[in-house]
C-alpha cells in the first residue's frame, strides 16, 4: 500500500497515527483526527472519549514524537454512551489520504491544501480538507466522505 500524500509531506501514514492513539488510549473512541502545520513541522492531533475522559494525543507527524498527551474528565452530558457512539469516527475502510486530497482538489480552483481533519457529519465520517490559493486570500473547505469519496459539502471560508 502506498502513502502518496504522506510520503510527499514527509509524515507517518494516517493508519500509524491512529494506531499510536489506540495504543495510548485503548478504551477511547476517536472523535477527531487533524493534520496541520505547527510552525516548522506538521502535527497530528487526535481526540477521543472513553466514557470518563476526553483523551488528546498530539504527535509530530514527521517522527511520531509525542508533543502532548492529556486526559481531561468529561462533563456528565459527555459521558452518555449514546452521545459517545454518535460522535465516534468510523475508522473502517478509510480511503487513502492522497485519494481524498485529489478528490478535494478536483472540486476547486485553489490548490494549496494546508489542513486535513477527519470528523463526523451526522452519520458519516468525512475528511475536511482546507485549501488556499497561492496568496492565502481565498480558502475553500471541501468535505469528502472518508469511506466512499463522495463530496459531502463544499464552502468558501474567505
Amino acid at each position: 500500500m502506498t502513502h502518496g500524500l504522506e510520503t510527499q509531506l514527509g509524515i507517518i501514514p494516517v493508519a500509524e497515527a491512529i494506531n499510536q492513539f489506540q495504543v495510548t488510549f485503548p478504551k477511547s473512541d476517536m472523535t477527531k483526527l487533524q493534520i496541520e502545520y505547527e510552525g516548522p513541522f506538521i502535527k497530528y492531533e487526535m481526540v477521543g472519549n472513553d466514557g470518563s475522559y476526553r483523551n488528546t494525543l498530539e504527535i509530530n507527524a514527521q517522527n511520531s514524537t509525542v508533543l502532548k498527551e492529556r486526559q481531561k474528565p468529561l462533563k456528565t452530558k459527555h459521558q452518555d454512551p449514546r452521545r459517545r457512539q454518535r460522535k465516534a469516527l468510523n475508522l473502517n475502510n478509510l480511503l487513502p489520504l492522497s485519494q481524498i486530497n485529489d478528490i478535494a482538489l478536483s472540486q476547486t480552483q485553489v490548490n494549496q491544501p494546508f489542513q486535513w481533519e477527519l470528523d463526523r457529519q451526522k452519520e458519516r465520517t468525512v475528511w475536511k480538507v482546507e485549501i488556499a490559493d497561492a496568496t492565502g486570500s481565498q480558502i475553500t473547505e471541501v468535505k469528502v466522505d472518508a469511506q466512499d469519496g463522495t463530496i459531502a459539502q463544499m464552502k468558501l471560508k474567505r
